[in-house]
């Protein structure tokens, strides 16, 4: 008899270190760049939203990353948070193909994805990196070679060194316009077909097309070849585009340069392309003409790149750029052979040729001379780059190349003085690949240290970073600003509030620029209060530009006198420029106070306009109630919707608890003894949150709600009215508003009198920046005795015991609906700029969600800035969010 023992499984080590990261060889990666253009793996809108696709051999996928990717070279104290969303509808509709091109439309909101099947598709961005609807899909049934978005847009920006530096200028808009719609975008596939998409209304788009010249099927203009010979003479084949670039040319054309792979003699083409519109009577139509031409022979090239063009080699990346100089055409060149490269660039220039007469025909034209002007590229500058090769190429908005090389490092050219920005525009040498270049990025490598190559490379919206993303899948955030210790930062200082400014007037995203901001106010040699004064000169001037009728005409530094007379903000307006100064004083270690001060005087005119827009009654009326700032039980009441009702309980809440948290901080203030020790002379020395209720705009909207609270609950306990939705919930709403105002330790009456007596010490006819009280966060030194004597006055009414018993609570309010978020959510909106939160989706039986303003306002977030899903974690008492 024999027992049968199971036998132990014993695991086999393996020989060689783990590297779970997929990848391909250098050689491979090299083959394929020359045969066809690299796939757009990255892409940045104007908002900082970066979108991504893995590169081969990862799995297929689009994500978007959003967060604090600006900042993770600078110490914080708050933990930074990252977020990276797959957009589930782009995998699926692309399914498992791969992702050839990545790019957002001007304003930023619209995303363009091509897969290699020639797929299109349109994807709208909602209110969080995480909400995308389609907005157009089209297949086109071969690969896409370029595509490129028709501007909409004229933007502000800031003048060069040789234009008047007192004003903005806007620009103009270059290319054709869509007259029916805001999205258009031309597309050019491999095999020449050139379509023009363009939207009608909603999601109707229309589109017309051509070929270029010279594309199509290979012999299919000889005479000899029938359609059953063609296979057998080699022109059954279709020429295909393997590298395309697509830009706007100063005249309103488009410029396309393209290398058709399989054709000889191999050469790059330049086509000049116009394009016009269906009207009434015409139809949509595409002019193509080639203009110009580059030969890639060795002997073509061989007075250009010198010995480069003794072995064999191919072009691994192309681009066309648009500069003050002109177009210029970047080819990057590589060799199978050594794994080396070439960086070559040409110029679009006029050429004239003189040719006598005498060589046409002697005897009519003898001894004139004929004069023939054409377009050529002229060959600029170049380098070699030995065991190296260029993966990818990148240009900054005025025609600056970026180049990622095959060992991951990343280099870029110079800024020319002439142009605004903050990256690096002085010449040195060290690491350069090449005359005018910088090394901006390290090599990077996989862990058993074979070089990581860079697949994509992109600018971050105010080109102070480069975002590259290698080809193991991870992101590097390279800030290519100049780094160097220095002693004087005035000149970057200047620049920086200038491109704020221009941020606010093109309401484009400005975390790169605060990252750099925070960044240099750090430094030894800069004032404490540096980052605060350049915000509040920010806002000075968009105040300003919000109240002019002259959209053409913005100065840069607008002199304080032109505050008189400026009248109020509209919600959106006073948003953006709260996101400036939220999102700085986030972001700077000594700024809490100011942070939180911010976010709560934020929210004032926000629950003003809702409480007006749940108002039913007339404008007149309601204007009389609030223009004589008194708070009376007889008189002509206010109706408001009966759906707003329960909405206006969470405002309700806010408010009577910011006014008992105000008061407890402007008492413990006034009441206060200084220590012996305090580094502060007086109360004015110090930041404190008291200053909110000498912003006159926080306490005029402050004194209106609390009006507009007095008339609401009036309204709910007098009136009859009937809930369309939840009805039995009546008797609950009743109750709440018989009660919410019994246990109040101050009475609405008492609050109003006490805001009332601070605007009359506060009557000044000075033109002033209303936003530095806020950014400043300190008291005026000279009005602290009037402040001290109206709160002795006032210390019986709105100094009571009960606000004192209170504690700051550490729970989360959600920013839109102004209520708190409860411990049993798991996923919570947090906005990338603010960084503050919100409930990620509305209940249908929450009988809030039925008010107006509930949908308008979740958007956006209340700063303007766009909201990323975060998970939601409490641990002792307190919320974290990873």
């Amino acid at each position: 008899m024999v027992d049968l023992v199971p036998k132990k499984r014993r695991r086999v080590d393996s020989t060689t270190s783990p590297d779970p990261i997929a990848r391909y060889p250098q050689k491979s990666i090299l083959s394929n760049l020359l045969h066809r253009q690299a796939p757009q793996s990255i892409c940045t809108s104007m908002h900082s939203v970066v979108v991504t696709t893995p590169p081969k051999p990862n799995g297929p996928g689009i994500h978007a990353f959003t967060g604090d990717h600006y900042t993770l070279d600078l110490p914080s104290k708050t933990k930074l948070v990252l977020n990276k969303t797959p957009i589930r509808l782009a995998q699926d509709y692309h399914d498992q193909h791969t992702i050839t091109h990545l790019v957002w439309n001007q304003k930023g909101t619209t995303l363009a994805s091509a897969d290699e099947t020639g797929k299109i598709a349109l994807w709208n961005l909602g209110n969080s990196s995480d909400n995308w609807t389609m907005a157009y899909s089209v297949d086109l049934h071969q690969p896409t070679a370029a595509i490129l978005w028709l501007n909409t847009d004229r933007w502000y920006v800031v003048p060069s060194a040789d234009q008047a530096q007192d004003k903005f200028v806007r620009e103009q808009v270059v290319g054709p316009r869509n007259p029916y719609g805001h999205l258009a975008f031309v597309a050019v596939t491999v095999h020449g077909e050139i379509s023009v998409h363009y939207q009608r209304g909603g999601k109707i788009f229309s589109r017309f097309s051509t070929m270029l010249p010279n594309t199509g099927h290979m012999g299919l203009g000889r005479a000899d070849i029938g359609c059953f010979g063609m296979n057998l003479a080699g022109s059954g084949q279709w020429y295909r585009i393997s590298h395309a670039s697509l830009i706007f040319n100063n005249d309103g054309s488009l410029l396309l340069a393209a290398q058709q792979a399989n054709s000889k003699p191999n050469a790059i083409h330049l086509y000049k392309i116009q394009i016009r519109f269906p009207g009434r009577t015409s139809e949509g139509a595409i002019f193509c003409q080639s203009i110009a031409k580059l030969g890639l022979g060795a002997k073509a090239l061989e007075s250009s790149l010198g010995s480069f063009v003794n072995g064999s080699f191919g072009v691994s990346q192309m681009l066309l750029t648009r500069g003050d100089s002109g177009v210029q055409l970047a080819v990057a060149f590589a060799s199978p052979d050594d794994h080396s490269g070439y960086f070559g660039k040409w110029t679009l220039q006029h050429k004239t040729t003189k040719i006598p007469g005498d060589a046409i025909a002697s005897d009519t034209f003898s001894g004139t001379m004929m004069i023939s002007e054409q377009l050529c590229l002229e060959y600029t500058l170049g380098f070699p780059i030995p065991d190296r090769f260029v993966t990818c190429v990148s240009n900054t908005s005025f025609g600056g190349i970026v180049l990622g090389l095959s060992d991951g490092s990343a280099h870029m050219e110079f800024r020319d003085t002439r142009y605004p920005g903050l990256a690096r525009s002085y010449t040195n040498t060290e690491h350069a690949i090449g005359p005018g270049f910088w090394q901006a990025g390290p090599p990077h490598s996989y862990s058993d240290g074979e070089p990581d190559a860079i697949a994509g490379v992109t600018m971050s919206p105010n080109e102070t970073h480069a975002i590259c993303i290698l080809y193991s899948g991870r992101l590097a955030v390279i800030r290519v600003t100049d780094t160097t210790e220095r002693h004087d930062y005035a000149a970057d200082l200047t620049m920086i509030s200038k491109l704020l400014k221009r941020t606010l007037l093109n309401q484009s995203d400005d975390l790169d620029l605060i990252s750099e901001l925070v960044r240099l106010s750090q430094q030894p040699n800069v004032k404490e209060n540096t980052a605060q004064n350049i915000i509040s000169d920010a806002m000075m001037t968009y105040q300003v530009y919000c109240n002019q009728n002259r959209v053409d005409d913005v100065l840069i530094s607008p002199q304080p006198d032109a505050l008189s007379g400026i009248g109020g903000w509209n919600l959106p307006q006073r948003g953006q420029a709260y996101g400036l100064a939220l999102g700085t004083c986030r972001r700077l270690p000594s700024a809490h106070i100011q942070y939180i001060n911010l976010c709560k005087a934020i929210q004032l005119p926000v629950i003003l306009e809702c409480f007006l827009g749940s108002c039913r009654s007339d404008y007149s009326t309601v204007s009389k109630v609030l223009d004589d700032l008194k708070i009376v039980e007889d008189g002509q009441n206010l109706e408001f919707e009966a759906d707003s009702l329960w909405s206006l309980v969470s405002l309700t809440t806010w408010t009577l608890d910011f006014v008992r948290w105000i008061l407890r901080k402007w008492n413990t203030l006034f009441n206060c003894k200084r220590p012996k020790n305090s580094q502060y002379t007086d109360i004015s020395a110090r930041p404190s949150h008291a200053v909110i209720l000498c912003h006159k705009e926080s306490r005029l909207a402050l004194c209106k709600i609390l009006i507009m609270i007095n008339e609401f609950v009036r309204f709910v306990r007098s009136s009859s009215y009937e809930l369309k939705h939840l009805p039995e919930s009546t008797p609950l709403l009743q109750k709440y508003a018989t009660n919410i105002l019994k246990n109040e330790p101050v009475s609405l009456q008492d609050m109003l009198a006490f805001l009332i007596a601070l605007g009359d010490a506060d009557q000044s006819n000075e033109p002033r920046n209303s936003w530095d009280i806020l950014l400043q966060s300190r008291l005026p030194s000279n009005k602290v005795d009037k402040l001290r004597t109206i709160t002795a006055n006032f210390a019986e009414k709105c100094a009571q015991p009960a606000i004192y018993l209170e504690r700051d609570a550490d729970d989360t309010i959600d920013v839109i609906q102004k209520r708190r978020i409860p411990s049993t959510a798991k996923q919570v909106w947090r906005c990338v700029r603010c960084q503050q939160h919100a409930m990620a989706s509305v209940n249908s039986t929450d009988p809030c969600s039925y008010a107006l303003w509930y949908h308008s306002l979740g958007r956006r977030c209340v700063c303007g800035g766009l909201f990323t899903n975060v998970p939601f974690l409490r641990q002792n008492g307190q919320s974290s969010y990873t």
